[in-house]
């Protein structure tokens, strides 16, 4: 059943994310970053997608996190590629905040389980 709690991971408590930080975390093996930008907080895939480095490295800038290695930018709200060189979007996933608690969900938006 879609939003189950077996569909979502506890990363931290909400109250420690502070603005424009990155948090890296992993789900199942998989590196993961985690931050807030205003009152929203955003997940996205750890690497990015044009050649690997790690997005807890890089910075973030209005809604968008950038690559350290060579500066490709990605919208937090929906995984699109700000600028070059990278092409290939950012999976995002779901975040909920219940009892004070950050989850995030185990697959990326828009892919439904098996």
């Amino acid at each position: 059943m879609p939003g189950s709690s077996d569909d979502y991971v506890r990363v931290m408590p909400v109250d420690e994310i502070a603005e424009a930080e990155i948090y890296e975390f992993e789900v199942d093996g998989e590196p993961r970053i985690l931050t807030r930008v205003g009152d929203e907080i955003f997940a996205c895939d750890g690497i990015c997608t044009h050649e690997y480095a790690e997005l807890a490295e890089g910075e973030i800038e209005d809604h968008v996190v950038y690559c350290p290695l060579h500066g490709s930018g990605f919208d937090l709200r929906t995984g699109a590629v700000t600028s070059l060189p990278a092409v290939t979007p950012l999976p995002i996933y779901d975040v909920k905040i219940e009892g004070g608690q950050v989850f995030v969900s185990r697959r990326p938006r828009g892919e439904s389980g098996a």
